[in-house]
Formats: structure tokens, sequence, C-alpha cells
């Protein structure tokens, strides 16, 4: 791990109170690496999201899924997922900030860590917010939607000023409906969100294979691998990938697994 840290703010009320938390957070870029799913804004799909990226990525890697959700949805999948077999994820969750930073700043497995956040502002999403290297909001092109988007962009704002770290994050179209073609709405209002917003190539379509797959555990690839909504899954991990460069920089994290085992170190 660098022998560099960071300070980060973690009061959401910090532009009107002056009374804040300071907590530190070391630089993790040769440790583990980090991806946030994260949206002011519940029922955007955050939860099904995370799971089925954790599940897929733990087939390549080392994957650990913090749950800082209250409905705690990536947990209870994961126990079902044991009850049909298959191989469990490797779950935490936390209750207070201080518990969180510690975690991250103790991780020593060199895993990639997936955070699926709460659809609520507080300290614990500020964090990670602050501490990933990739940040995925999910959102569908419903009007209400681009509202909450709007609002995601001013705690974005805010969280980049605190700690001095240009925050952005990467824009999924998310539970869309099938037959939907034109984002232009979505597309203009992300083009003016001046460097927030970065809008990702990858489209999830509504379907039912996401609610069907995770009452068992699966993600939807398990599932049914050849099916739309599984293309589009193994779409977005290749996006994903390369957005990270997850295929060189895996070389250093010694987690990688090969061949569904763990490789040791």
């Amino acid at each position: 791990m660098l022998n560099l840290y960071f300070s980060i703010i973690l009061s959401k009320n910090y532009v009107h109170e002056h009374n804040f938390n300071i907590f530190t957070i070391m630089a993790h870029e040769e440790q583990y690496m980090i991806i946030a799913i994260s949206h002011q804004k519940g029922g955007v799909g955050k939860s099904t999201l995370a799971y089925n990226l954790s599940v897929e990525l733990n087939k390549e890697y080392k994957i650990k899924v913090v749950d800082l959700d209250v409905q705690q949805t990536v947990t209870a999948c994961n126990v079902i997922r044991g009850k049909f077999g298959q191989e469990k994820l490797d779950v935490i969750s936390f209750q207070d900030k201080k518990a969180f930073v510690e975690f991250l700043n103790n991780d020593d497995d060199k895993n990639i860590i997936i955070i699926d956040t709460g659809g609520f502002d507080s300290g614990m999403n500020r964090v990670a917010m602050y501490a990933a290297d990739l940040i995925i909001t999910p959102v569908s092109t419903e009007f209400l939607e681009v509202i909450g988007l709007e609002k995601y962009k001013k705690i974005i704002k805010e969280v980049s000023i605190k700690v001095g770290k240009d925050i952005k994050t990467h824009v999924l179209l998310n539970k869309i409906h099938h037959s939907q073609q034109n984002f232009e709405d979505i597309k203009n209002f992300i083009n003016k969100s001046s460097g927030q917003f970065v809008l990702m190539d990858s489209v999830i379509r509504r379907r039912s294979d996401f609610s069907i797959s995770l009452s068992h555990g699966f993600s939807v690839c398990e599932f049914d691998e050849r099916s739309d909504s599984s293309k589009e899954m193994k779409k977005l991990i290749a996006e994903v990938s390369e957005i990270l460069d997850l295929e060189n920089k895996a070389k250093k994290i010694k987690g990688k697994k090969k061949n569904g085992k763990k490789k040791k170190s």
C-alpha cells in the first residue's frame, strides 16, 4: 500500500455546520480496487446490479462485497445462493463510518471490493464515493429519474469540493424498456453536467430474468447464459473491465483466480 494519506470529510451537513468529522483513507492503488454502485435515489436497481457484477467478477477475481443498503438485498441473495449449493460471495456490512474506513485501510487480501450503497445520502455512502476507483450510477430514462440524477450531481459536487478531488460517476442506463432506443434526453442532460457524469455504452433492460435469478441466488448469466439479459450483463462486465484495465491491473492482485479456483499467493 502506498504511504500516502487522504482526509475525507464525512458530514453531509458540512455546508451548514462546521462541526464535522474527519477520517483518513489510505491510497489503495497497489492494494485493491473499489467499485461503488451509488445513487442517492432508491429503486434504481443498485443491489441487483451489484450482486450480478459481484457473482460474475468473482469467477475471475477475489471479490469482497460491502453491503451498505439497509434492505441488505445482496446479503439475503447470498444466503439463498448458499442454500442452492453455489459458491457464496464474501459479503460484509458496517454499522458506522469509522469501522467502514478501518476496513478500507486494513484489507490486506488484495481484492476487488464492490460496494452496494444505500438509496440515501449518508456519511458511509460518501466514503464509498470518495474511495472508489469506479462509481456506477444506474438510472432509467423516466423524468423523475433525471430529477434524481440532478440531486445526485449536487452531492458529487459537495464531496468533490470537500476532499479536493474531482469525483465523477459512470451513468448506466438500467431497467430500460425493451423497445426503447432513443436516449437523447438523458444524453443531453449528461452532456451538460460539467463533467460529473460519463454515460456508459452498456444498457441493461427491464426483464423478469433478473428477479427470477435473484430469487435463487444466481446471477442472470448463471440463470440463462444465452438470454438477452445475460448478453447485456456480459457487455457491462467487459466495459467495466476495460475502464479499470482489470486484465493488466489484476496481475498486481495476488488473489486473481484461475480456472474458478483461488490462486495461492
